[in-house]
């Protein structure tokens, strides 16, 4: 095979293990540590296919694929450009650069080589039927029209969506954008979340997504975000949930000084520990539990929401052997490991992460690289809490220290347990005027 591919980003691991699986396929590699090499690199080595990330030092992603583009030389080279945040306004600049495709870190090997493989078809001019399974949804995203209205004008719906009035935007994450708006029948405000075309048309995505919705309308309880139904409208998959109005606990990590106060960390994890003692009576498995995805109403009330991973605990065939789902520096070990017979316990490890994240202001395993994130949670040894929040009480430490031990026997067997340890708690000098 003679296509030459250039790789740039200026995260070394990545570009060793991104040239690794492309040479083992058969492709002649070229690596470059950031957008300037890159464009340098690409005028020498006349690559087939050029990968990028976005945010590299000297020369971004995104104005290298412009000056690309201006070159005639390189003008009509394919090129994918990566992304760890995967915001709808990213992609929106990195096709106005003029990047042909774009990818979500972390990336499953064969996402990348049939991205790669349908470039290097099309570069060619050799159009032929590819194996949708293969092409992992993605051909079929040519003839979606909520993909070809997105790429032509930044937007996937108007004001006025599906009988509902958008009122604002909310939140913006990779896979989904979630506004305000007000339903038509009792003039209601929900969040209105929708789906990105581009994560719609990957293979098995609707499914799932419809799989994860009937799982939540089903889910009546004071500390999860109610669900109330799924549709599409112009080829746009939708979902109205209920509104909370207030934030979710990332907040804190971005905005608050990066720390939890420790009452307010002992209400939020009880009203969480409802949460899962009420999915565990349903048999069901949350799997993404995270600071984005706790919301706190303004009448300080904790919420749950986002059940896109969650399973019932005996559905085994949801998740193939060996596949990770899980936000790496929240997920359990035993996800990390992608192990199938998981329970409640994974859950509570999370629960563990977010809160030491949130009173340390630091998450369990720093790190930027993705896949070193998850292997340390399966490898590294584990910092205390209270080295690191010597202002929280030890008895809460120890709490939050058990729920992240890396064997799920040593962890709080059950929610039921976790709540009478947080019940039991010896009470702070001050409140501050919150009940708990």
């Amino acid at each position: 095979m003679s296509e030459r591919i250039l790789i740039a980003d200026d995260s070394r691991e990545l570009r060793t293990v991104l040239s690794a699986q492309l040479r083992k396929l058969g492709f002649d590699v070229q690596v470059a540590v950031d957008g300037q090499d890159a464009l340098e690199r690409a005028r020498s080595f006349r690559p087939t296919l050029i990968i990028m990330d976005i945010m590299m030092p000297k020369l971004s992603g995104l104005k290298a694929t412009k000056k690309m583009r201006d070159d005639p030389e390189l003008a009509h080279t394919p090129i994918i450009l990566m992304s760890q945040l995967g915001e709808e306004q990213d992609v929106v600049e990195g096709i106005e650069a003029g990047a042909d495709e774009y990818l979500v870190k972390p990336f499953r090997q064969a996402e990348l080589a049939a991205r790669v493989r349908i470039l290097l078809r099309k570069a060619s001019g050799a159009r032929k039927n590819l194996d949708e399974t293969t092409a992992q949804g993605l051909e079929s995203a040519e003839e979606n029209d909520a993909v070809r209205r997105f790429k032509e004008t930044g937007q996937i719906v108007s004001k006025d969506f599906a009988g509902f009035t958008i009122i604002d935007k909310l939140g913006q994450g990779g896979s989904a954008t979630v506004y305000r708006a007000m339903e038509p029948v009792n003039l209601k405000p929900v969040a209105l979340k929708i789906i990105s075309p581009f994560a719609a048309v990957k293979e098995g995505f609707i499914k799932r997504l419809a799989r994860s919705n009937e799982i939540a309308v089903r889910l009546i309880h004071p500390h999860i975000v109610r669900t109330y139904t799924m549709g599409e409208y112009q080829d746009v998959h939708f979902m109205v949930q209920e509104l909370v109005e207030g934030q979710a606990l990332d907040n804190y990590i971005h905005e608050e000084g990066g720390r939890l106060p420790e009452a307010k960390a002992r209400r939020y994890m009880l009203h969480m520990a409802e949460a899962i003692q009420y999915l565990e009576q349903k048999g069901l498995i949350h799997r993404d539990i995270k600071p984005g995805n706790i919301y706190v109403s303004q009448d300080d009330v904790a919420k749950l929401g986002d059940f896109g991973l969650s399973r019932q605990r005996d559905d085994l065939g949801q998740t193939a052997e060996g596949y990770l789902l899980g936000t790496p520096h929240y997920i359990s070990p035993e996800q990390a490991n992608g192990d199938k017979q998981i329970d409640s316990r994974s859950d509570l490890y999370s629960l563990g992460a977010t809160f030491f994240h949130l009173l340390s202001g630091q998450p369990l395993f720093p790190g930027d690289n993705l896949q070193q994130v998850v292997l340390a949670h399966l490898t590294k040894t584990r910092p205390r809490l209270t080295d690191l929040a010597p202002d929280t009480s030890p008895e809460f430490c120890a709490i939050i220290d058990k729920l992240v031990e890396r064997e799920r026997e040593q962890r709080h067997q059950s929610a039921a347990a976790l709540i009478e340890a947080l019940n039991a708690l010896p009470p702070l000098r001050s409140l501050k005027g919150l009940s708990t």
